[in-house]
């Protein structure tokens, strides 16, 4: 065994172990230290570069008339948000095809189907459904609904 220990020059032995315990106590506190701040400055460098930004087109207001007896009319906007690698400005080639097929679907839904929260699952499903088909090239992430109103 090792005995950690210094002689005073009037011949009395002196341990260092308490010594060397501290200093070691020491550099691990500091380590501790270092590896929690690098760990910190780490995760939320590599969180920001995870996280893209968010990019969104937005659609001209469309007007569609409804199914059903009476002539009741539909307004909707629409946001895309489109992965952020494509132009917002690449989704005003879509809508004339968007505004087509979404006016052939609201010709068969009647008025009192868009009434309350299922109506606006239903515009939501129908609208998600066409972008899907018709703006398949420009990588949409999610159909939002901006605005509707039934008049």
């Amino acid at each position: 065994m090792v005995r950690l220990v210094r002689r005073r020059p009037d011949g009395e032995t002196v341990s260092l172990a308490p010594i060397i315990v501290a200093v070691v106590l020491v550099v691990l506190a500091a380590l501790g230290t270092w590896g929690v701040v690098a760990v910190k400055g780490g995760r939320s460098s590599s969180s920001d570069r995870s996280i893209p930004p968010k990019n969104y087109a937005a659609l001209p207001p469309m007007t569609f008339t409804l199914g059903g007896s009476d002539a009741r009319m539909v307004d909707v906007r629409v946001l895309l948000e489109i992965d952020p690698t494509v132009d917002p400005k690449q989704a005003s080639s879509f809508v004339p095809r968007i505004a087509d097929q979404m006016a052939d679907r609201m010709r068969q839904i009647d008025p009192e189907q868009l009434s309350g929260a299922e109506g606006a699952k239903l515009m939501k499903s129908a609208l998600t459904s066409v972008v899907d088909r018709e703006a398949r090239s420009m990588r949409v992430r999610e159909v939002l609904l901006e605005r509707m109103v039934v008049r």
